[in-house]
């Protein structure tokens, strides 16, 4: 089974921005990773709502997954299935005592890989889980001008 995973970035911005920042599924397209990233069922990020993914980089896969948590602003969670893996995804924001925005993913797993080995599951994983928090750090994908005043 593969191990637990946690990956943290700081961003400077309101947690309210970084939040909404997350749920722009367009900031993962057009870089050669994703091929599309799309709510198939239910209303975008409310509890039940599925989302599919399609990677082309590092490996070609198609990731299902469903909100199973909302707390906005503060945590998603989401159940995401690809490669015989399930991951259990939690993605919590906080105020950083420096200033910004602390974004912490954790990522906790059951099933064994069935497409592919363990560590280029493993690897795959540890690239998008990454790539997916390190978007919200990249000048101009977060929009600070309608949270400045908490709205």
């Amino acid at each position: 089974m593969l191990p637990p995973f946690e990956y943290t970035v700081t961003i400077p911005v309101p947690v309210d921005a970084a939040f909404h920042a997350f749920q722009d599924l367009d900031r993962l397209l057009h870089r050669g990773i994703y091929d599309s990233a799309s709510f198939v069922e239910g209303r975008p990020w409310e509890l039940g709502s599925r989302l599919r993914y399609a990677v082309t980089k590092p490996v070609q896969v198609v990731i299902s997954a469903v909100v199973n948590s909302l707390s906005a602003p503060r945590a998603i969670g989401l159940l995401n299935h690809a490669l015989g893996v399930t991951a259990e995804q939690h993605v919590t924001f906080g105020p950083d005592l420096k200033g910004g925005t602390r974004v912490r993913m954790t990522l906790n797993f059951m099933g064994e890989p069935t497409e592919l080995p363990e560590n280029v599951v493993r690897e795959a994983i540890v690239f998008l889980a990454t790539d997916a928090l390190d978007t919200l750090a990249r000048p101009g994908n977060v929009r600070t001008d309608s949270f400045a005043s908490g709205q």
